[in-house]
């Protein structure tokens, strides 16, 4: 499995995108499709035959107010879907995406130009590209495209095989650190997290540990793209049943660790760049 997450201005596209893409619905609830408007990480898929395996989205919302939702889902994944409306434009969340994507060292994408029904999506396409070329992006493919009239989503299919199948094997023997965003409880089995695990591999019976304590949790079941596994492997979209300690206090942004692999740091060291504030 290969994944990506979406990037992008709020009201963009990239919901629409991705269910043209998938044939799936990213926006898992009815207010988010009432109002067009995500309000949290929505998850899909679809199958690259060119490689014989699954593309999985993670679509996250683009409004100013759910940049840190963003951040729970864009965090563990090595590859992005940007997106830039042809009849918008580059916009403030635009940016701020492209920040958090640079800081996080991301070198993956493809940029798609949206509603380019709409408007020439040239001067668009243009400009972004120059944008993304300054950060740790660099040089992106593009295709402008529209979800409405079907335009270009062969293309841009095409670009996302390719990606793929470019992007870097992650070592199925590396030690477990997944970053959790989702967690809730299932009637019958109790507390289920999900994320995307990005390397190492993940057993039914295996033991982790939260970053910030040391109870240790069993996996009881595990499902990849809403089918039970004995076994998963990074990089993939996982759901793990979890029975332990503390359990039911798990959260977004908590991450579960191979007992005994990793170590804990209280210092954080940061760079902050921006334009200065004037006094």
């Amino acid at each position: 499995m290969r994944v990506l997450a979406t990037a992008g201005h709020v009201d963009h596209g990239k919901s629409a995108l991705v269910r043209a893409l998938t044939g799936m619905e990213p926006d898992r609830y009815a207010e988010e499709r009432r109002r067009g408007l995500t309000l949290d990480l929505g998850f899909v898929w679809t199958r690259l035959d060119a490689l014989g395996d699954h593309l999985a989205f993670v679509d996250v919302p683009g409004h100013e107010r759910f940049v840190p939702t963003m951040l729970a889902g864009v965090g563990p994944v090595p590859a992005v879907l940007f997106v830039v409306a042809a009849d918008q434009g580059w916009q403030p969340q635009s940016g701020e995406h492209l920040a958090v994507l640079d800081a996080l060292g991301v070198r993956h994408a493809v940029l798609a130009v949206t509603r380019s029904d709409l408007a020439d999506p040239e001067p668009v396409r243009a400009d972004a590209v120059a944008r993304l070329a300054d950060t740790s992006l660099g040089k992106v493919a593009s295709v402008a495209v529209s979800a409405v009239t079907g335009t270009g989503l062969d293309e841009l299919h095409t670009e996302l095989a390719r990606l793929a199948g470019e992007l870097p094997a992650p070592d199925p023997d590396a030690d477990v650190r997944l970053w959790l965003d989702r967690a809730f409880t299932v009637r019958g089995h109790g507390t289920v997290v999900t994320g995307t695990l990005g390397a190492g591999t993940l057993r039914v019976g295996d033991r982790l540990v939260t970053g910030d304590g040391p109870a240790v949790l069993r996996v009881r079941g595990l499902q990849s793209l809403h089918e039970d596994r004995a076994a998963v492997s990074g990089v993939a979209r996982v759901a793990v049943n979890v029975h332990g300690p503390g359990d039911t206090g798990l959260r977004r942004g908590q991450v579960l660790l191979s007992p005994g692999r990793w170590r804990a740091t209280e210092m954080l060291d940061a760079r902050i760049d921006g334009e200065p504030v004037a006094e």
